[in-house]
């Protein structure tokens, strides 16, 4: 008896006899798209005007270049933006992270006049406005201040929502943050704001952004406040947990390029929604591989279990889509 894998096809038949590559009709009725410009959010590094490291990085603008930036991101179709400004007037209490009208504020005001429904994300955390790069304040003898870099982060999520931010994301990894941004969020009437921590690995690849944006802790490294390679795929599910206990929406695991095998086990014990964040340490690797490359990347990020992409090569990779796939 011929069985049908045993039946003789043409040489040349581009059709196949498998339904997932059947004829085009049939492939049709199984195929979505694997990516879309929608998935895809890109990082904004603000930077003053005049500051010399605008165009380092993708999305490392002036301020005066935001509303136009966003422009082009928004018609791409690409879906968000996550805001990061570089500080200024620095101190030991990170006091101009929420002093009036600093850079981050006007940054989230000009994003949101440019492109009203692009979503917005914002880093709460102080490594930006600490002299000493520190996400998180100190006490006179060296310990973490819990109570007053609680107090900061709830204050900087405060503004930044009032600015017109959509998301906030607390930075550093410090047990019961996201449970005191979401109380100062929610007392200050703002319960639509949605809270998206981190799931940081400790790796090099967050280089270049921290060398731009002046966040290299004084102490050397800021490990305390990072899971461990080796721990990750455990750790980083326990951590999950913890975050949605306190009340996180949402969560950003990151980096994404060697972490992928935590990204597909957070995936299989989380239903909340997860962001793969490509940092800024993969883009050197990914502009090698040309806008195809960089589709492809994606979207295994996408299958691997992100519900949403956040990257350094967000515009090329929304404009293959748009040449390819509009």
């Amino acid at each position: 008896m011929t069985t049908l894998t045993e039946q003789s096809l043409p040489a040349d038949s581009p059709d196949g006899i498998n339904p997932s590559r059947a004829r085009p009709a049939v492939r049709a009725l199984y195929t979505r798209p694997a990516l879309t410009a929608g998935d895809l959010s890109a990082p904004l590094l603000v930077l003053p005007d005049g500051h010399p490291g605008a165009g380092s990085l993708p999305g490392a603008v002036q301020l005066s270049d935001v509303r136009r930036t966003v422009a082009r991101w928004s018609a791409l179709g690409i879906g968000g933006v996550k805001a990061f400004a570089l500080g200024h007037n620095r101190d030991s209490t990170g006091s101009a992270a929420v002093s009036a009208g600093n850079l981050m504020v006007r940054a989230v005001s000009a994003i949101k006049v440019a492109t009203p429904d692009l979503a917005v994300t914002t880093e709460v955390c102080g490594c930006s406005w600490t002299s000493n790069g520190e996400c998180v304040l100190r006490t006179r003898a060296g310990g973490i201040d819990l109570g007053a870099t609680y107090r900061l982060m709830g204050e900087m999520a405060i503004q930044h929502a009032e600015a017109g931010a959509d998301v906030v994301s607390p930075t550093a990894m410090l047990d019961g943050s996201v449970r005191a941004v979401r109380a100062a969020l929610d007392d200050r009437g703002l319960r639509d704001v949605g809270v998206n921590p981190n799931l940081a690995i400790h790796t090099t690849l967050y280089g270049p952004f921290k060398t731009l944006m002046a966040t290299d802790p004084a102490a050397g490294h800021r490990r305390g406040l990072q899971l461990e390679q080796g721990r990750a795929q455990r750790d980083t599910v326990v951590q999950a947990r913890r975050w949605i206990a306190e009340g996180a929406d949402s969560l950003t695991l990151q980096p994404a390029m060697t972490a992928v095998d935590v990204l597909a086990r957070l995936r299989a014990d989380q239903e909340a929604p997860l962001v793969a964040y490509s940092t800024s340490g993969e883009w050197p690797a990914l502009r090698e591989l040309g806008s195809e490359g960089m589709t492809e990347y994606i979207g295994m990020l996408r299958r691997a279990g992100a519900d949403h992409v956040l990257t350094f090569v967000a515009e090329q990779v929304a404009a293959h889509l748009e040449r390819n796939c509009g």
